[in-house]
């Protein structure tokens, strides 16, 4: 009995590890949602893409890991305001119009072409900067990666809400998703917020990368079920909650872990899958989301 709950635990904070790494895709997400109520399905494609070139700045520039982050985190960034601005502003703004769905595919469907075109499609061994040793506490096994992206994802969990909730900068984006047009003759910058929204969540990229590298392998291939469960994970916690998007990236990393371990690594995308879907049948707007009330 012990040994089972001493390797249920193991496997659970495995699942916290990878739900981190969903849980800031989701959050990245949500930044854009915020500013423009667009979803960024390009966010898992931009992650490997930024995550294959830290390989190169690592293992062949040699470059230190700390200016390796830096120096991803400010493409991941460039890249990012790039793809708003030829990919999301010269389209409609209004919340009812779809083109920005066909736009944000072609531009991921663009940096997985990119991708496997630069650095090709063999996997990639990501360094990390601790050994290979697990942790070993009253038996329960864990690795320093898995404790690293846990305690990343919570610090910025906490810090987008602060900004989002207890700033101007937060309330101000948040009228600008809004009613852009009424944000904009209050003196709110709505462009210059949403372009912030697009680098924050490129500069998110570049972490994420980092996090998930070291627990696995980065390759192209990847980036497409990296945003894909990022953007489960904000559905399930909420779109434009940045509680909800940690909730539903820590739900959805359990719940796959635990039904790879015990039912078959066969089943672990449905599972989470199926789970989305239950959720979002008898609550639309997510765990913690808020219904709006549209007058007409």
């Amino acid at each position: 009995m012990v040994t089972t709950v001493v390797e249920v635990a193991s496997f659970v904070i495995l699942g916290l590890a990878i739900g981190s790494v969903y849980a800031l895709m989701a959050l990245a997400i949500n930044v854009v949602f915020s500013a423009r109520r667009v979803i960024n399905f390009a966010q898992g494609d931009l992650t490997m893409f930024i995550g294959l070139l830290a390989v190169t700045f690592i293992s062949s520039w040699r470059v230190p890991y700390g200016l390796a982050l830096i120096g991803a985190a400010m493409v991941a960034a460039v890249i990012a305001l790039a793809i708003e601005r030829l990919a999301v502003r010269p389209l409609p703004a209004d919340e009812n119009s779809i083109t920005w769905i066909l736009s944000m595919v072609a531009v991921a469907i663009v940096i997985s072409n990119a991708s496997q075109l630069i650095f090709g499609t063999d996997p990639r061994e990501f360094p990390s900067l601790f050994s290979g040793r697990p942790i070993v506490v009253a038996g329960i096994r864990t690795a320093p990666d898995q404790l690293i992206a846990i305690a990343f994802t919570a610090i910025f969990m906490v810090g987008f809400h602060y900004v989002q909730n207890h700033t101007i900068h937060g309330k101000a984006m948040k009228a600008a998703a809004r009613d852009a047009d009424m944000a904009a003759m209050l003196g709110i910058g709505v462009k210059r917020y949403i372009a912030v929204a697009f680098a924050t969540s490129g500069a998110m990229a570049a972490v994420a990368s980092f996090l998930v590298g070291p627990m696995t392998f980065v390759t192209p291939d990847l980036g497409f079920s990296l945003g894909i469960k990022g953007f489960a994970a904000a559905a399930l916690g909420g779109l434009g909650t940045f509680g909800g998007a940690v909730a539903g990236g820590l739900i959805l990393g359990v719940a796959e872990t635990l039904s790879a371990a015990y039912l078959g690594s066969a089943v672990r995308d449905s599972v989470s899958l199926i789970i989305l879907c239950i959720i979002l049948v008898f609550r639309p707007t997510g765990l913690v989301g808020e219904v709006r009330v549209l007058k007409v």
